[in-house]
């Protein structure tokens, strides 16, 4: 081969280097540009275990004395399954119905369950 065709080959392989170079120089700063969303610490979202506890520990604490003696025997033995299952091992219908149970007891105007005006925490039943 004469030194020009090596010349040009050479000049042809840099040339194509650098193209490949560019090429993901380019991608590397589109990419770095593009806007991240990231959730603030004190965002609205809550995963569905951190409303599991919270919905647990509102049930925990709802005065029992407030409610019905039918339904207080229901949410004691639901509280029960909730100790045994875990949240997840209620039906809708029961995790609704002591979301309705806790709000009943909230509107009745006494504390919830608490070292408080209305005396110490009362604790609910255990069956072991």
């Amino acid at each position: 081969m004469s030194s020009i065709t090596v010349l040009l080959l050479t000049l042809l392989a840099v040339e194509t280097a650098a193209l490949i170079a560019v090429a993901v120089l380019y991608r590397k700063a589109k990419k770095a540009a593009k806007v991240r969303r990231v959730e603030a610490p004190n965002s609205q979202y809550k995963s569905p275990y951190v409303l599991d506890l919270e919905a647990q520990d509102r049930w925990e604490r709802m005065d029992l004395e407030s409610l019905h003696e039918v339904n207080r025997e229901e949410v004691v033995k639901l509280l029960e399954k909730v100790r045994a299952d875990g949240v997840r091992g209620l039906s809708k219908s029961e995790r609704e119905f002591l979301d309705r149970m806790a709000d009943a007891a909230g509107r009745s105007g006494r504390q919830p369950r608490a070292d408080g005006p209305s005396g110490p925490a009362r604790e609910v039943p255990r069956t072991s």
